[in-house]
């Protein structure tokens, strides 16, 4: 992105940005759906309910909608939320032992995150055919770090996902408001491309100005038919407000994990 030295002058983004700054932008559409979807079927859950909970919704044309509850009585209280979301695409040809393995990791996963207070939820949403939308839900920041941690997460973060994985994007952000208030503020954005099966991704960060953006909170998302390039903020605010192109990085430059 480049920015003429006058602060009268507008914004002009290059050809990248505006494609990153689209894709944001749907993605935050879906992850704002999800966390609806979330909300509702918090709502409707008995009390009662033994916790982990793991359901699956149907959606439109046949989609599922795996909802894992962790803590339903805090998460609908809280008034500020941090979230995560993940959305990745598979590699053309994975092999069956690694798509057996990757299964079997994400329920071991599942379980073990029972003993993190700080998880609330964690929600898996395949939009189109190897193309997965994950959304976890958190109580804090300082919740995150619990993934960085964790044996499994790293394993799958390591040696899992450059045999499964061509690209992820990963948002960072926070819900002011809570889940009511349906407002998703980002605070950054990390995307990981892998050139082949068995390779290291490369990566690139676009941190985000979260005064810049505008939600208009708690309106009805509807069933994202397709992917959209309008949401209620600009995408200046979207592309990073850093005034740059974000740069690839070298994957050694990772923190211990996706998170």
């Amino acid at each position: 992105m480049r920015q003429n030295n006058s602060s009268s002058q507008p914004i002009v983004l290059d050809n990248c940005t505006f494609q990153t700054a689209g894709k944001v932008k749907s993605d935050l559409l879906v992850l704002r759906y999800m966390t609806q979807k979330i909300h509702l079927h918090l709502l409707n859950l008995p009390p009662t309910t033994l916790l982990p909970s793991v359901d699956y919704v149907q959606e439109r044309h046949n989609h599922i909608h795996r909802i894992v509850v962790y803590n339903q009585q805090e998460i609908l209280l809280k008034s500020n939320l941090v979230f995560v979301g993940f959305i990745s695409g598979i590699q053309e040809h994975v092999g069956l032992a690694t798509i057996q393995e990757l299964h079997r990791v994400d329920k071991l996963l599942i379980a073990e995150l029972a003993g993190h207070p700080g998880l609330f939820s964690y929600s898996s949403l395949e939009l189109h055919k190897n193309h997965w939308y994950n959304l976890v839900l958190l109580s804090d920041h300082t919740a995150k770090t619990y993934f960085k941690h964790n044996s499994t997460h790293r394993y799958a973060s390591y040696q899992l996902a450059a045999h499964y994985y061509a690209w992820i994007r990963l948002h960072n952000g926070v819900m002011p408001g809570g889940l009511p208030y349906n407002e998703m503020l980002l605070q950054s954005t990390k995307y990981y491309t892998f050139p082949g099966i068995g390779q290291k991704p490369t990566r690139r960060e676009v941190p985000y100005d979260i005064t810049a953006q505008q939600g208009v909170p708690g309106d009805v998302v509807p069933w994202p038919e397709r992917e959209v390039s309008s949401l209620p903020f600009s995408s200046s605010a979207v592309a990073g407000g850093t005034g740059k192109v974000p740069e690839e990085l070298p994957y050694d430059s990772v923190e211990s994990s996706f998170f």
